[in-house]
């Protein structure tokens, strides 16, 4: 085996003869591509136009994240001022009782409750009137209310 690989087997005799003829001894080189300084110039064009697009996009999207904790935020304190309003609304109801406000007027204030009801009758003209004193509950005469 080592004689067949020192063996020439005639192939250097042949590459010797090729190399004379063609006057060349190695395989050419395949050309080089090169890219022209405005091509590259052009791709940095577009490289910063999608960079600058992109951060668009995410400022667009911070934006609309800033906007919607806003709107959660309102519409929580829309809840909460619907639920104060019913508590005060409420609150005004009670204030505004008949019973409340004659115990502050009898308590509060020393007012007495009036033993008569006086009607006062203002005719549309305005010349005459009529003062009619009535017991309302009939204990001054002896007799109901009318």
């Amino acid at each position: 085996m080592a004689k067949a690989a020192q063996q020439d087997w005639g192939f250097s005799e042949i590459t010797r003869k090729f190399e004379r003829e063609t006057g060349r001894t190695q395989r050419p080189a395949p050309p080089r591509k090169y890219v022209s300084a405005g091509g590259a110039a052009h791709a940095g064009v577009w490289l910063t136009a999608v960079a600058v697009c992109l951060l668009g996009l995410v400022a667009l999207h911070v934006g609309i994240l800033k906007k919607n904790l806003e709107f959660n935020s309102l519409i929580s304190e829309k809840s909460e001022l619907a639920a104060e309003k019913a508590r005060l609304s409420s609150e005004v109801a009670t204030l505004r009782s008949p019973a409340r406000v004659e115990q502050i007027a009898i308590h509060d204030l020393g007012m007495v409750p009036a033993d008569k009801v006086q009607y006062v009758y203002i005719s549309p003209a305005g010349t005459q009137q009529t003062y009619a004193d009535l017991d309302p509950l009939g204990v001054g005469t002896g007799r109901a209310a009318p």
